[in-house]
């Protein structure tokens, strides 16, 4: 029995590679492309056949719904796992759903920990990246080695589900940061100072982000603004950190002008346009050109 990944998008395929690395490995995406670009992989016919062939599952989706789909769809992969596997999920997921699957899994002795990353694909191909884990301590020990052959960077969040809420409100802060620091080098630019100097003088100052230092001036003052991640995926994490802070009676005030936002986003340009697009959103509405022109 061995390791397999289910989810070879733009997360799931280079966590899959650092596991790849270290071992044999078996994947399985609904693309052929996707897992023929994993060289040296075992590629699995199917979902099933992967998890029946393994005793560790990882998953990296792009929602719970659709991991409730493959474990517990008709064609889900639940009845082919065995008593005693593990299922790593990798998905910034719902905690509230997926805690539901979890108990589903342990009725039939199969374990689950949730394992949400942050710090990106650039973070995953380095190595580097955070890994938020929930689970009890002994499943925690147990996919502790696994784990460390995509980044020693694995934290132990508390109980399942709690790597999901860490994720979500990494999420919300993250894309709260992105909003605030394009509004403010707008209004910046708009009085005077260059969107260079601005974005330089305030990554000097006590309003240094992680978005300022590794975003603004790679990707939006270059006009470079793939990031590898969709305005649909960030709004669902957004939607979900707010759902969930209501849901137990914390004002979210600040997160739902972030969710509204970025709602107003997707009726224009839609849930496919990548993220860092909403930057020439603030530029339309300020009346800027933060963002320079570019013959893409």
């Amino acid at each position: 029995m061995g390791i397999g990944y289910i989810g070879l998008g733009n997360m799931g395929a280079p966590l899959a590679r650092r596991l790849l690395a270290a071992g044999p490995l078996t994947v399985y995406d609904r693309s052929a492309e996707a897992c023929a670009a994993l060289a040296g992989a075992d590629v699995a016919e199917s979902a099933a056949a992967l998890a029946g062939a393994c005793d560790t599952v990882l998953l990296c989706l792009p929602t719970s719904q659709h991991v409730e789909s493959l474990l517990f769809g008709e064609e889900g992969i639940a009845g082919a796992l065995r008593p005693g596997s593990m299922v790593i999920d990798q998905t910034s997921g719902d905690p509230i759903l997926s805690r539901k699957l979890a108990a589903r899994l342990a009725e039939q002795g199969v374990d689950m920990v949730d394992a949400p990353v942050t710090g990106g694909p650039e973070g995953a191909n380095a190595g580097t990246i955070a890994m938020l884990v929930g689970g009890t301590e002994a499943q925690f020990a147990r996919v502790a080695p696994i784990l460390a052959a995509i980044s020693p960077n694995a934290i132990h969040a508390g109980d399942f589900g709690t790597g999901y809420v860490a994720k979500l409100a990494n999420n919300l802060m993250f894309s709260a940061q992105r909003l605030m620091t394009l509004e403010v080098v707008a209004m910046a630019a708009k009085n005077g100072l260059k969107p260079e100097k601005a974005v330089e003088i305030l990554s000097r100052g006590s309003a240094r982000n992680f978005f300022l230092e590794h975003t603004m001036a790679p990707r939006v003052l270059t006009g470079k603004l793939d990031s590898g991640f969709t305005l649909g995926l960030a709004h669902k994490d957004v939607r979900l950190a707010t759902e969930l802070g209501i849901a137990s009676d914390v004002t979210m005030m600040f997160g739902n002008l972030v969710r509204e936002f970025y709602t107003m986003c997707i009726n224009e340009i839609g849930r496919d346009a990548q993220v860092n697009e909403v930057a020439r959103i603030v530029d339309r509405m300020s009346g800027t050109q933060v963002v320079p022109d570019t013959d893409d």
